[in-house]
């Protein structure tokens, strides 16, 4: 998830009870709540970002190391800016970040981006598909119980022993019975896809993604021996009334292998859990063109790897972009129009 979602579940985590435990308590949860996405120092460029980017900070054996890290962090700081007070206790201030630190892998989770959990012992990754990247409704529900307690504050009423707590733990409740909703409706998506049968026969594979502002529909994703199909899959609805979108898988060749054996393109495969390859015909060559599933809506597609081939088949140049186009200009221009038109059924 992005960083605003774990800092509020940094607050919230400390005002359920874990603030009894240390002094620092917030400040603790919300550096170790986002302290796993120090990984962005690796972005040096693209590609090295995908292929750095929820690495080892965000697995599991380095959850200590990461709540040890914010310990250290957190008191400096306060030392440097206060220059004094009380020296908080190792072990409560340890517990409450390494706390905060496993909240970050579990949301991480549950995106389609996904992470490694068990670097460095196996670099696979780990997604539910679950939640949008950027999910409103989870804003939603961690920004309620916070303003109910900031407008406490500014009519100045007085609560009740326990209140804060209260809140927080209703918030944090009701986050996770609204990713156990989503699980149950992506399980739905789930079974309805391998029941079916296309062209004749059973898929190899399906798998469903969440969309933007969407809690009922995904985007559907079936592969079979020749071919993929999209759609977008509500899960209240029957399957039978919802359109597929057929594509055609590229033919395997030598200039496709080729392709797949630079470096660049290596590092993105290794990304890539629902690869596609469109080969299109240039005066010099062939340009191969990598996407992934996960990240495309329609036509307009994310996480683009493309490669160009002389028709020698040698590889003449190879780059990795968020988006297409150049810059942040053109990812917003072909990112907020694609956001929107995910609510619509595909052609």
């Amino acid at each position: 998830m992005e960083n605003l979602t774990h800092t509020l579940v940094g607050v919230l985590l400390a005002r359920s009870g874990l603030d009894r435990w240390t002094p620092r308590a917030t400040g603790l949860c919300v550096v170790a709540a986002n302290l796993p996405d120090i990984d962005i120092v690796t972005a040096g460029s693209s590609i090295n970002y995908l292929t750095y980017h929820r690495h080892i900070t965000h697995s599991l054996p380095a959850v200590p190391v990461m709540a040890a890290l914010t310990v250290l962090i957190v008191e400096g700081v306060h030392r440097v800016v206060r220059r004094g007070g009380d020296r908080i206790r190792w072990r409560p201030a340890f517990a409450v970040s390494l706390i905060a630190t496993l909240s970050h892998a579990a949301l991480d989770m549950t995106n389609a981006y996904g992470t490694r959990l068990w670097l460095p012992f196996d670099g696979r990754w780990t997604s539910w598909d679950l939640l949008f990247i950027v999910d409103l409704w989870v804003w939603a529900i961690l920004l309620a119980p916070l303003l109910i307690l900031f407008a406490q504050r500014v009519i100045r009423r007085r609560a009740g022993p326990g209140y804060a707590p209260k809140l927080a733990w209703a918030g944090l409740a009701i986050l996770v019975a609204y990713i156990g909703f989503r699980a149950v409706l992506h399980n739905r998506v789930i079974t309805d896809l391998n029941e079916g049968m296309y062209a004749g026969g059973p898929p190899v594979r399906v798998a469903a993604f969440p969309l933007p502002l969407e809690i009922f529909r995904w985007s559907a994703f079936v592969e079979t021996e020749r071919f993929f199909l999209t759609r977008i899959s509500d899960a209240r609805r029957s399957s039978a009334s919802q359109k597929w979108r057929c594509i055609d898988k590229a033919e395997e060749t030598v200039m496709l292998q080729k392709a797949r054996s630079g470096p660049v393109a290596q590092q993105y495969l290794d990304f890539a859990a629902y690869a596609r390859a469109e080969v299109t015909p240039l005066p010099t060559g062939h340009r191969i063109q990598f996407s992934d599933f996960r990240f495309r809506r329609g036509e307009a597609a994310g996480f683009l790897c493309t490669v160009e081939l002389g028709h020698d088949h040698n590889i003449i140049n190879e780059e990795f972009r968020f988006w297409g186009g150049s810059g942040l200009f053109s990812f917003s221009q072909r990112l907020l129009p694609s956001l929107f038109s995910a609510n619509t059924d595909p052609e």
